[in-house]
């Protein structure tokens, strides 16, 4: 964790700011990129009648909507490392719960692949709980970033 809070500081300083302003740089910081913005949280996502959908947050406060997935489909939009990013879902494993499994591979923007975990909760009306999660990647010099985080799945009737 403190490796963590170190890493947010010194190269993320923007993501880790509790402020939502939003500025734009790219991944090496080297000015700015068409399409690429520094951001804490994902904006608010709406699920259509009939589908179903992952949210999860950071775990660390202030809280921060970090993931989005909508069942069935092979992209999920991911704040990773202080950017917004639509990321490809490569695989999915492990137990069913609701229209979810508890392991997904995705890709970044950049290639690295990152891991998703989730531990199912309680049911909830309309979805279930995920009380914790967590998303693994690799930093650029190799090292292992572990993100906890929390959520929940809901889906929107027909």
């Amino acid at each position: 964790m403190m490796f963590r809070a170190l890493l947010c500081s010194l190269v993320f300083v923007s993501a880790c700011a509790s402020s939502d302003t939003a500025v734009p740089a790219n991944r090496n910081g080297a000015g700015p990129a068409a399409d690429v913005v520094a951001t804490n949280s994902l904006p608010a996502q709406t699920l259509e009648p009939g589908t179903c959908g992952l949210f999860l947050w950071s775990r660390d406060e202030p809280r921060h909507f970090v993931f989005f997935h909508v069942a069935g489909t092979d992209t999920a939009e991911v704040v990773f490392e202080g950017l917004e990013q639509t990321m490809g879902v490569e695989s999915q494993s492990g137990d069913i719960f609701g229209q979810f499994l508890t392991r997904m591979t995705l890709r970044s923007a950049d290639s690295r692949p990152v891991s998703l975990t989730l531990s199912p909760g309680e049911e909830i009306d309309g979805g279930r709980r995920v009380p914790l999660a967590r998303m693994i990647s690799q930093d650029d010099q190799g090292w292992e970033i572990i993100t906890p985080l929390t959520g929940l799945t809901a889906c929107q009737p027909e």
